[in-house]
């Protein structure tokens, strides 16, 4: 028996990690209403927020000159608008939650700092994950929405789900795959493609994002209906790019699942991912040929995050070795 066996993981840090995963995937979703919105400028100051910790929610509270107050790097603060303040506003709360969330996954792994140190440094790497993408929210409100910045953001929020996925594989909440089954490694490898293929087409995605937001800043008054029109070659590739990655997931997805027929767990997980596949790609779907509906740029995002997760987490079933 196996040292790992012989100390089983503490339920309060298991039930941690599941608040915690589902805290970064709720505090993605307030990041994509927050885009789709046009609320990242909500609050034109980090931390505070119009110079208070809590918000105005009239435009009375805020000085006459408040444009010219809060101005950042010289750019013009837009004007107030309550609804636009209080969503980025209440983004910046669920992102402080998330921070404390991630401590608590933390300091539940010292015990583990001896006996399970793969479980004590992928929880620290976890906890320095989120405390640098908090510091990086602050650069994309500092840099007024710098298109780089908002690019890495989104990257390290994908990063921090893979840590927090790897973690779960480490603590026995991914069932261990046989390894007498056919051509696991090729398995192993598409996987790890498609991840790679999804996270270059989340790349794009944001890029997209980036461009819509600076036809709403230099065009304000241009109607949704035009903003396809706006977009150059980033759109394009990010388009067709989910041909390949449509045929790629059915090819995988047919492979596995034929394999691995009497496996409950595969069979399950293939349906998520097919459900995420499809749910995202309507969604894009809808913001393209629909003149970009709010609604449904939050869902896009959301379910490509989904997506990769399951497919990371599918990825760490298919290397996971008997212990």
């Amino acid at each position: 028996m196996s040292e790992k066996s012989l100390n089983p993981i503490d339920p309060t840090y298991i039930k941690t990690l599941k608040l915690c995963i589902w805290t970064i995937f709720i505090l993605i979703a307030l990041g994509g209403i927050v885009r789709a919105t046009g609320s990242g400028m909500g609050c034109p100051d980090w931390p505070k927020c119009f110079g208070e910790y809590i918000p105005p929610t009239s435009i009375d509270q805020l000085p006459q000159d408040y444009k010219t107050k809060f101005a950042v790097s010289g750019r013009r603060v837009a004007d107030f608008d309550p609804i636009k303040t209080w969503i980025e506003y209440i983004n910046r709360l669920f992102g402080v939650w998330t921070g404390f969330a991630l401590l608590a996954l933390s300091f539940f792994s010292f015990k583990y700092r001896k006996t399970r140190k793969d479980i004590f440094w992928s929880s620290q790497l976890s906890l320095f994950l989120v405390i640098l993408n908090g510091w990086l929210g602050s650069k994309v409100v500092s840099t007024h929405l710098a298109p780089g910045v908002i690019t890495a953001h989104m990257i390290l929020a994908v990063l921090l789900v893979f840590a927090l996925f790897h973690i779960k594989k480490l603590v026995g909440l991914i069932p261990v795959v046989d390894r007498s089954v056919e051509n696991l490694r090729k398995y192993k490898n598409f996987a790890l493609i498609l991840v790679v293929l999804v996270m270059i087409q989340i790349i794009l995605g944001t890029q997209v994002r980036e461009q819509i937001d600076h036809i709403t800043n230099t065009e304000p008054n241009l109607a949704k209906s035009n903003w396809l029109g706006r977009l150059d070659w980033v759109f394009y590739i990010h388009r067709s790019f989910s041909i390949v990655l449509v045929l790629s997931f059915f090819k995988f997805i047919k492979d596995v699942r034929e394999t691995f027929a009497d496996n409950a767990y595969v069979q399950k997980s293939l349906i998520d991912i097919m459900l995420c596949l499809f749910a995202e790609i309507a969604a894009g779907v809808i913001l393209a040929y629909f003149a970009f509906p709010s609604l449904a740029a939050p869902i896009h995002l959301l379910f490509a995050i989904i997506l990769i997760a399951k497919l990371y987490e599918f990825f760490e079933f298919l290397r996971m070795k008997k212990v």
